[in-house]
């Protein structure tokens, strides 16, 4: 019963770090295509750093349980952008490029929050759990821009690959996209994500860290 409990305890101290870098995510990709011209997803309210605007219920729970879920996608129309090729690899960095800028601020947030906050409160339950809040927020963020920069699809990484090539609606395309998804829950299942991703993650955490704790 413990270990359940654990467990959800963990998981709870995700929610915030999930919400927070779905919604970021999301909303650069919504203002990045909004620059570029393309209104679509501020004429469905999607250019809000409001959760409800991006967070979808099963794939919030799917993150919460399993590890690996989803916000609602953000729908672009290349026919209103100015540069399509151009602003569309745009586009797909956004919302990567938004959780690391996330991490740095929030690695900032973790670091002041270390100096300045009483030991003796820093040592409470409470304290303890801002603590880790806070270091889960840097972490996921951090997780996410990762996982999105994997070149498969439905990841942003596939959108920016086929953008620098030149592979959009080529057959290519439309079949990494038809089987994209079962791929890459392949890779998942078999743990080649975590393997690769891993390291990769653990040594952008240390950066973040870092950069907000020069001086120290």
């Amino acid at each position: 019963m413990s270990g359940i409990l654990n467990f959800l305890l963990e998981r709870l101290y995700m929610i915030p770090g999930i919400v927070l870098a779905i919604s970021v995510h999301e909303y650069g990709h919504a203002k990045v295509a909004q620059l570029c011209g393309d209104r679509t997803a501020e004429y469905m309210g999607r250019v809000s750093l409001d959760p409800r605007a991006h967070i979808d219920i099963v794939g919030l729970l799917m993150l919460f349980f399993v590890g690996f879920g989803w916000g609602k996608p953000v729908l672009i129309d290349p026919r209103q952008m100015k540069h399509p090729r151009r602003d569309q690899i745009l586009i797909g960095l956004a919302g990567v490029f938004n959780n690391f800028i996330a991490s740095i601020v929030f690695a900032f947030v973790f670091r002041f929050y270390v100096q300045l906050a009483p030991r003796t409160f820093l040592l409470s339950n409470l304290g303890m759990v801002i603590y880790t809040i806070l270091q889960a927020v840097v972490a996921i963020n951090i997780s996410l821009m990762l996982f999105n920069l994997l070149p498969i699809p439905p990841l942003d990484g596939f959108g920016v690959v086929c953008g620098i090539f030149g592979l959009y609606n080529t057959k290519f395309y439309w079949y990494a996209r038809r089987y994209g998804m079962f791929i890459l829950l392949a890779l998942i299942y078999l743990g080649f994500t975590s393997h690769l991703l891993g390291p990769l993650r653990s040594a952008v955490y240390s950066f973040v860290i870092k950069i907000a704790t020069i001086g120290l």
